[in-house]
C-alpha cells in the first residue's frame, strides 16, 4: 500500500514539474505584447500614408512627409499631392470630386508603374491617401524604399531621355582625360565621323585637345570636327565647348556653332566692306566705343588732321583725341581751358543724342564741319568734313552777288526782274525810288501782280499797262517789248521788257520828261 502511495506521489510530482516547465516554456516562447505593438508601429511608420482634414494635411508618416517636401509649392496640401501624382496615376480623380465624396477606392498607376496603387478612403470629412503595391492593397502597406526607388527610376529615365535627345554633345572625362560617359548625340557624331563606333569603349574623343587642356570655368572654347572627307551629315561642324569640373571629373557641354561661325564670317566680311568704303570717303571718320576709346578711323581722318598712325592705332580716348587736335591747332580754341573741357563733355552728350553739329573755323582758312552721330551699344561716330572750298566758294558767290547788286544800283534806269512763275526776284535802287517801293533790300521776292497794281495806281493808259504785263508774262510771244505811258502826275515813262536766262524777264523804266498834270486826277497823283 505504501508502495502504491509512493508511486502515486511520484506521478503527481512529475506532472507538477512538467506543468511548471510547460508554463515557463510557454512564457518564454510567447510573443511580448509590447514588442508586438512596437513592431506594428514600426511597420505603420514605413507606410506611405497621408491624412487630410478637407484639404489640409493633419498627419502623415515619415516617408509621406518626405514626399510632401519634394512637391512643388502653391495651392492646398491635398491639391499639391494630387498635382504631383497626376502623371503617375492617369485615372486620378479631380480635387472637387474627392472633396465632394464622389470617389473612394483605388487608382491604378500608369503602364510603367503598373504595380503601384493609390488608395483613397474618406470618413467624417477626413481623407486618407495611401500609396501601396498591387500585392499589398488589402494590407495597406507600401515600402518607402520601393516608392523611392520608383521615383528615382522615373527621374533617371527623364534624365536619360533629356540627355540623349538634347541637340548638343555631352560627355564626361576623368582626370586622365578618358571618356567615362557620353550622351546619344555624342555617340551618333562618333558613328558619323567613322573613326570608330559606339561598340568601342571608350569612344573616340572628338576634341582630344580639350581633354588635355579643358577651358576654365566661365570660358568658352571654339572646337571643330574635321569630317570633310567623310561627307557625314552632322548637327554641326563647329562647337562652342563649356567645361565644369566636379570632384576630379570634367563635364563637357558642346553647343553647335555653325550658325554663329557663319554670322561671324559675314560680320567680318561686312566690316571689311565698310572698311574699304570708309577708306574711299573724303570725310574723316572717327568712331569711339562705349568706353569712349577709338574703335575705327579712316585714311581721310589722317590726311585731314595730319595725325600719326601710331597715335590713332593706340586707341586714344575721346578726350585724348581732342587734346591732340587742340595741341595741333585743329580744334576751335575756346576762351579758357575749363570752358573747353566743359565743351568736351557737352559735345559727347550731344553726339550721343545725335544732335551735335558745329563748324570749326581754324587758322589758315580751314573750315571743318563736325557732326556727331550715336551708334549701337553706346558708341559715338564723329564725321569731320573739310568745307573750306565750299565756304570759300560761298563767300565768292556772295561777293559777286553783292558786286552785281551794287552795279545794278548804279544804273539810272529802273530795273525789275520777274521769274517764269511771276515772282519779282530783283530790283535796283532807281526802281524803288521811282515807284516808292518799301523794300529795303535789292533782293526782294514779291508778286508781279502787286507790282502791276502799284503801276496802274499812278494812272495812265490802262491798255498800255496791260500790254506791259502781257509782255512780262510772255503772252504775246515776243522776246522784247517797248512802249510809253503818261502817269496822272504828268510823267512820261518809257517801258521795255527783255527775256533773259533762266526763264526770267527784265523790265526797264526810264523817265522821258514831265507834262502838265491832269487836274481831274489830282488825288491819284498825290497818291503816287
Amino acid at each position: 500500500m505504501a508502495q502504491v502511495i509512493l508511486e502515486y506521489a511520484m506521478v503527481v510530482l512529475l506532472a507538477g514539474v512538467i506543468s511548471i516547465t510547460a508554463v515557463l516554456l510557454w512564457a518564454r516562447l510567447a510573443p511580448d505584447p509590447d514588442q508586438v505593438a512596437r513592431t506594428a508601429l514600426r511597420n505603420a511608420d514605413q507606410q506611405v500614408i497621408f491624412l487630410f482634414d478637407e484639404e489640409d494635411l493633419v498627419d502623415c508618416t515619415a516617408p509621406a512627409r518626405r514626399i510632401m517636401n519634394d512637391l512643388a509649392t502653391g495651392g492646398s496640401d491635398l491639391c499639391r499631392l494630387l498635382r504631383g501624382q497626376a502623371r503617375r496615376f492617369p485615372g486620378l480623380p479631380s480635387l472637387e470630386k474627392i472633396k465632394g465624396g464622389a470617389f473612394e477606392g483605388t487608382v491604378r498607376g500608369q503602364a510603367r508603374d503598373h504595380d503601384l496603387r493609390m488608395r483613397i478612403d474618406q470618413w467624417d470629412g477626413f481623407i486618407r491617401v495611401t500609396l501601396v503595391h498591387h500585392g499589398d492593397v488589402d494590407e495597406g502597406i507600401q515600402s518607402d524604399d520601393a516608392y523611392t526607388q520608383m521615383r528615382h527610376g522615373d527621374e533617371l529615365a527623364i534624365l536619360r531621355t533629356v540627355t540623349d535627345e538634347a541637340p548638343l554633345l555631352l560627355w564626361q572625362t576623368n582626370s586622365a582625360g578618358e571618356i567615362e560617359w557620353a550622351n546619344e548625340t555624342y555617340l551618333t557624331v562618333v558613328d558619323a565621323v567613322g573613326e570608330a563606333d559606339r561598340m568601342t569603349w571608350p569612344p573616340t574623343a572628338l576634341f582630344p585637345e580639350l581633354h588635355s587642356a579643358p577651358p576654365t570655368a566661365g570660358k568658352t572654347a571654339r572646337a571643330m570636327i574635321d569630317a570633310s572627307d567623310t561627307g557625314a551629315s552632322l548637327i554641326s561642324r563647329s562647337f562652342d565647348v563649356h567645361c565644369v569640373e566636379r570632384g576630379g571629373r570634367f563635364n563637357f557641354f558642346a553647343f553647335p556653332a555653325d550658325g554663329l561661325v557663319k554670322a561671324e564670317a559675314s560680320q567680318r566680311e561686312f566690316v571689311q566692306t565698310l572698311t574699304k568704303t570708309f577708306a574711299q570717303l573724303s570725310i574723316g571718320l572717327a568712331i569711339f566705343d562705349k568706353d569712349r576709346r577709338m574703335a575705327l578711323f579712316n585714311p581721310a581722318l589722317l590726311d585731314m588732321m595730319r595725325l600719326p598712325v601710331e597715335f590713332l592705332a593706340q586707341r586714344p580716348t575721346l578726350q585724348a583725341f581732342l587734346d591732340r587736335l587742340r595741341a595741333d591747332s585743329l580744334l576751335a580754341e575756346p576762351k579758357d581751358y575749363k570752358a573747353w573741357r566743359s565743351q568736351i563733355v557737352e559735345l559727347e552728350a550731344q553726339a550721343q543724342e545725335g544732335s551735335y553739329c558745329e563748324t570749326w573755323n581754324l587758322p589758315g582758312g580751314i573750315t571743318f564741319r563736325v557732326t556727331g552721330r550715336p551708334h549701337p551699344d553706346g558708341a559715338i561716330a564723329f564725321l569731320f568734313e573739310d568745307i573750306s572750298a565750299e565756304v570759300s566758294l560761298s563767300h565768292r558767290f556772295r561777293s559777286e552777288i553783292e558786286l552785281g547788286h551794287e552795279a545794278l544800283d548804279a544804273i539810272e534806269e529802273a530795273i525789275l526782274v520777274v521769274n517764269g512763275v511771276g515772282m519779282v526776284t530783283l530790283s535796283n535802287r532807281a526802281y524803288r525810288a521811282m515807284w516808292q517801293d518799301d523794300a529795303d533790300e535789292g533782293l526782294v521776292v514779291s508778286r508781279l501782280r502787286d507790282a502791276a497794281d502799284r503801276w496802274r495806281a499812278c494812272g495812265g493808259d490802262r491798255p498800255t499797262w496791260d500790254a506791259l504785263v502781257d509782255a512780262i508774262e510772255r503772252r504775246n510771244g515776243a522776246t522784247t517789248w517797248s512802249g510809253q505811258i503818261t502817269t496822272d502826275d504828268g510823267r512820261r515813262i518809257a517801258c521795255r521788257t527783255q527775256r533773259i536766262s533762266g526763264g526770267s524777264t527784265l523790265v526797264g523804266f526810264s523817265t522821258l520828261g514831265k507834262s502838265r498834270p491832269v487836274s481831274s486826277k489830282r488825288e491819284v497823283v498825290t497818291a503816287c
